[in-house]
């Protein structure tokens, strides 16, 4: 775990002690409540919220001997913040990904200083572990084993499935008895070939990949996420299949 604060925006340092330094940085956590009347009763019900977007303001000067390279650094930071959708770090064993909503600046001293404010928004509004969990084993069908997640928050995960000799025909489900959540694989791929099942791990997108190809046609139920501290994982199928869970450490 870092002692130390280092403020960045990809590959871009926001406060270096020196030139780029940070005042102020706040964060922002919404949730819409939606609440709906009872007919001829006082009062209303409400629906549980989720958490929506994360809005992270960061406020900070640029300081140079002179204008030269008071606009060269100036430049350098606008160009860094444009850089679309990038890892947002405040030290380096946590991250969160975000994109530039808005970018002000004003010259406070005309020609070696000048002051600026940017706000990201994190569509996906829960800090990551910046090193990445593995546990692969060889699991008993129908026993169950402990995976941990060490954060605060649910997180999720990119299963891949081995296929052992004689390979898998619609046998195959995996369940997170911690949070009732499961999936089963009802078609087939050969010894040696890998199910993966992505929920966003990667990308943006929920991937069932049968050796490579799209095949979310044979998948049925949930793609899988870790509670916050230990999860009962349980495979059910033939025995020497290999299963890979990989996630990262989750924080609110």
């Amino acid at each position: 775990m870092s002692n130390e604060v280092q403020i960045k925006f990809g590959s871009l340092t926001l406060d270096d002690s020196s030139t780029f330094l940070i005042d102020k940085i706040t964060a922002k956590e919404t949730k819409s409540v939606n609440t709906h009347k009872i007919p001829q009763s006082r009062g209303s019900i409400a629906e549980v919220a989720e958490r929506e977007a994360l809005t992270i303001s960061i406020s900070g000067s640029i300081s140079n001997d002179d204008y030269d390279a008071l606009r060269s650094s100036l430049d350098s930071l606008k160009a860094g913040l444009q850089d679309g959708l990038q890892k947002f770090t405040t030290d380096d064993d946590r991250y969160i990904m975000a994109q530039l909503e808005s970018f002000s600046y004003d010259y406070v001293k005309l020609r070696t200083m000048v002051a600026w404010e940017a706000t990201f928004i994190a569509h996906d509004p829960y800090w990551l572990a910046e090193t990445p969990t593995v546990d692969e084993r060889t699991p008993t069908s129908g026993v169950g084993y402990t995976i941990t997640n060490n954060g605060n928050a649910p997180t999720r995960v990119k299963i891949e499935i081995t296929a052992p000799s004689g390979g898998i025909s619609d046998d195959c489900e995996i369940e997170n008895q911690t949070n009732s959540q499961s999936f089963q694989y009802r078609g087939n791929f050969a010894e040696g070939e890998i199910l993966e099942i992505d929920n966003r791990y990667d990308t943006d997108d929920f991937e069932v990949l049968n050796d490579g190809d799209d095949d979310h046609v044979n998948f049925e139920g949930d793609f899988i996420e870790l509670n916050s501290g230990d999860n009962t994982i349980i495979f059910t199928g033939p025995a020497g299949t290999i299963v890979k869970i990989t996630f990262r450490d989750c924080w609110n």
